[in-house]
């Protein structure tokens, strides 16, 4: 058995983290999407807007899912790691999202259209979004710091 360098651990750590990083802003803006749709509805009762807030919120679904395996994945397989308080939060918050975002599409998925977007729908929208912007402040804070002497061309892409 051969033993795996620490340039390839860290490799292959970078790539990993490059993936989740890339995951996680589409199911924030697809949900976050929604919630515009669904405003849009309210504002013209076009059924047109009903409609994609479902798909915003299906594809949301989906993508947010993929985001959570891959980061829960990446956490089994790392050993010793002790979760912050703010971690944890930020996790509880994600994932809260995310059942709230399943609540909200099975409700319209079982309403009429229309009638399923005022006033739950918009409000459970309206509650992940704010849940969203509260996970993306910790994730921020959580993020390690690179100085701009580390960042090289390959980082920025």
């Amino acid at each position: 058995m051969s033993a795996v360098s620490r340039e390839d651990k860290d490799l292959v750590a970078h790539i990993g983290d490059s993936l989740h990083i890339s995951l996680v802003p589409l199911p924030a803006a697809l949900l976050s999407a929604a919630l515009v749709s669904d405003g849009l509805y309210w504002f013209t009762a076009a059924a047109l807007c009903a409609r994609a807030s479902e798909w915003l919120l299906g594809a949301g679904l989906a993508i947010g899912s993929m985001a959570a395996v891959d980061w829960l994945i990446r956490y089994v397989s790392v050993r010793g790691i002790r979760p912050s308080r703010a971690r944890r939060r930020h996790v509880a918050g994600t994932l809260l999202a995310l059942l709230l975002s399943v609540a909200n599409l099975v409700y319209r998925l079982s309403a009429d259209p229309g009638g399923a977007v005022l006033p739950v729908g918009i409000a459970l929208s309206l509650i992940v979004v704010c849940l969203l912007f509260w996970t993306a402040g910790l994730g921020r804070r959580l993020a390690p710091r690179v100085s701009r002497g580390q960042a090289d061309d390959g980082d920025l892409l």
